[in-house]
């Protein structure tokens, strides 16, 4: 999890290295890392292997530094369907397959660039590197779109830049679409740092409705990402999804349910990625992708003890007991209920609502 050292760049700013291609599809796997503070791990499902619009899943940790960055990438399949670019002798992708791919790059580059050459932790950094290797895609990814909700290259962001001090984890979200960036505490579960760029600001209505973006990373529009930080004090668990794993559920609530109950069940960090898959995969309709961190906890044992009250907490309000799925009437009701008595606490690190 150390990114290896780098040669120093010349002065000025820095531009990223633009693949001569965008790189060619994984096989979506779990994986993790476990060291003495750190545990780590990813989730990446495909609907369809080798096409899936979520680009593999980011978490890059620099041990000398104590820095990581967490993060995921959904490419907008609907505004990105316009085919984008062909493997030789293979599949042609859409232009939501590729921007994906081009941003995951592109914030890797940036996080190797702050943690080994001392470039600013600025979002507007990340903005740089982000329409660098954008307008560095092959021009034939951007000239055939047509009509006014067509982008170029359109991906979602989420993401976790996080450090380790003396005082605690300090974190920045950064994000641009519906992706969104959580912390998970012992003591009051599961939090949203990002608000999603959406004109709907309830999540529960979200769920409802999936109301269409109004920000996301693209090649040809103009963009923000948007940024939000804060501290905690204490061991905590950072982690960054797409909508295939918190779209899918029926509250809030029951996103910590499938993260608390799968801790639960694991022995050690690989396991509790492999059950997450496992989990999402029969409830998703959509590419599912995580990438996760959990800071502080002495060893994978710690971290699972530390979150057995909470489950037991959430396990007692009845965030878990679903009315049958016949039962429209009920089950409204019963979203209703658990999301009023969740809300508070799920919100209560999230940046304030936009004008």
């Amino acid at each position: 999890m150390t990114i290896p050292p780098q040669p120093a760049r010349p002065p000025g700013p820095p531009a990223p290295e633009a693949p001569a291609a965008p790189p060619t599809a994984a096989t979506p796997r779990p994986w993790s890392a476990d060291h003495t503070h750190l545990q780590a791990l990813t989730v990446w499902t495909e609907r369809r292997p080798g096409h899936g619009e979520d680009a593999e899943p980011l978490a890059a940790h620099h041990l000398p530094s104590a820095n990581g960055l967490l993060a995921v990438f959904d490419g907008s399949g609907g505004s990105g369907a316009a085919p984008a670019w062909s493997e030789p002798d293979g599949p042609t992708h859409t232009n939501a397959w590729v921007g994906a791919r081009i941003a995951r790059l592109a914030a890797e580059c940036w996080f190797q660039r702050v943690v080994l050459h001392d470039e600013p932790d600025t979002r507007d950094r990340l903005e740089y590197s982000l329409r660098r290797m954008l307008a560095s895609a092959p021009a034939r990814a951007r000239t055939r779109i047509g009509g006014s909700m067509r982008r170029a290259l359109p991906t979602t962001l989420a993401a976790v830049r996080y450090g380790i001090d003396d005082e605690g984890v300090r974190w920045r979200a950064l994000w641009a679409g519906d992706s969104r960036s959580y912390a998970l505490l012992p003591g009051s579960g599961l939090h949203a740092l990002t608000r999603d760029d959406t004109h709907e600001e309830d999540a529960l209505a979200q769920l409802r409705q999936d109301p269409p973006m109004t920000n996301v990373i693209c090649a040809d529009r103009t963009f923000t990402v948007n940024t939000h930080e804060g501290r905690f004090r204490e061991p905590c668990v950072l982690l960054t999804a797409t909508d295939g794993f918190f779209g899918y559920v029926h509250t809030p609530a029951q996103f910590e349910c499938l993260l608390l109950a799968t801790l639960t069940q694991a022995r050690d960090a690989a396991q509790w990625a492999s059950l997450l898959t496992e989990a999402i995969v029969p409830i998703t309709a959509d590419d599912a992708s995580l990438s996760l961190v959990a800071l502080g906890f002495e060893d994978f044992g710690s971290l699972r003890k530390a979150f057995t009250e909470r489950y037991e907490g959430v396990a007692r309000g009845g965030y878990q007991d679903v009315p049958p799925a016949d039962d429209q009437e009920a089950l409204r009701l019963w979203q209703d209920r658990t999301w009023q008595s969740y809300r508070t606490e799920y919100e209560k690190l999230m940046p304030g609502v936009r004008e």
